[in-house]
């Protein structure tokens, strides 16, 4: 009789596949966390009122951040013919 030659258990594409699959399902995990995370942490949030302030480098509340935008904007004025702030004369 032949001797049959011992073969691994598992081959290298088996063990490559379960890294794999282990590899995508702590993403998925990792990625679970994070989304929960942020629903439930206020400071986490990704649903919030403030918005990123690019001058301050911080967050402000978005009705400040609107008031601001509003006061900066140049309106074309028909008494004076020039572009001013609102309110400036």
């Amino acid at each position: 009789m032949k001797k049959k030659d011992q073969q691994s258990k598992y081959s290298f594409y088996d063990i490559l596949g379960v890294l794999i699959l282990s590899s995508v399902l702590a993403f998925g995990i990792y990625f679970s966390y994070g989304l929960v995370k942020s629903f439930l942490d206020e400071e986490q949030s990704i649903i919030s009122n403030q918005v990123w302030c690019e001058n301050c480098q911080t967050y402000h509340d978005k009705q400040t951040a609107e008031e601001e935008n509003q006061s900066q904007k140049l309106i074309w004025c028909v008494n004076c013919n020039k572009y001013h702030a609102p309110g400036q004369e």
